[in-house]
């Protein structure tokens, strides 16, 4: 099975058991919400965060589920919205702009009313808990609920340009040119519809420079702080 069917399996499982299913009353919700650089590493920290969730007894009751891009479907979902409106929900100041043409020719719902719809969603996993939300201003929308651990990741432009080209296979000029726009665009979508800097260190409960720490180490100091909160 696909990395991609095992993502989208676990989160059908997480919403069967949350959703379908009447959560345990006495089950403590737990929730973590991701702000990430591009190419920071932080789907793999997720998984290896979710694999250490999965053996803990006090917070592995209940199935837990990583929504990155699985967020876009449940959201979709969620306002029964015909899935060709996927492509225009991405954290990209380019496809915003074309959305933008589409709208005013009528083609689709309102890029405010999308916008709203994914926040809607977010608060709503959020709530529920046993989530790990990345992205799409997650850790703005879910500030205001006790249980949802914040959490930015970083590293060196030069680590996460390393690992676009070893993974993209692509040369160091389109890694380099990639990453800036994304990172660009992750921050003007923040700005933009939160007024608030994606850099701010007060908006999170940890940094994480996931350039100088390994995948497990990361995974292992957001299972610590979880517990603590």
């Amino acid at each position: 099975m696909s990395p991609e069917n095992t993502s989208f399996e676990r989160c059908r499982t997480f919403i069967d058991s949350n959703f379908v299913t009447t959560p345990k009353k006495l089950r403590r919700p737990m929730a973590v919400a991701i702000s990430r650089q591009y190419f920071s590493r932080s789907h793999a920290i997720g998984e290896e965060l979710i694999k250490r969730l999965k053996n803990d007894r006090m917070l592995g009751r209940s199935p837990w589920a990583l929504f990155d891009e699985d967020l876009v479907e449940k959201v979709l979902e969620d306002h029964e919205l015909p899935k060709s409106m996927a492509r225009y929900m991405p954290e990209d100041k380019d496809r915003e702009l074309k959305g933008l043409l589409n709208e005013i020719l009528g083609v689709h719902p309102s890029l405010w009313d999308l916008f709203h719809c994914t926040c809607d969603t977010i608060l709503k996993l959020a709530r529920v808990g046993n989530v790990i939300l990345m992205g799409r201003g997650a850790h703005i929308i879910a500030r205001d609920l006790p249980h949802v651990l914040h959490v930015r990741m970083v590293a060196s432009e030069d680590f996460r340009v390393d690992n676009a080209c070893r993974e993209l296979n692509i040369s160091y000029e389109k890694a380099l040119y990639r990453i800036r726009r994304e990172d660009n665009a992750r921050a003007a979508y923040v700005s933009q519809h939160f007024n608030e800097s994606i850099e701010d260190p007060h908006a999170y409960h940890m940094i994480l420079n996931t350039g100088q720490l390994s995948v497990e180490t990361a995974a292992t100091l957001m299972h610590n702080a979880l517990r603590s909160i």
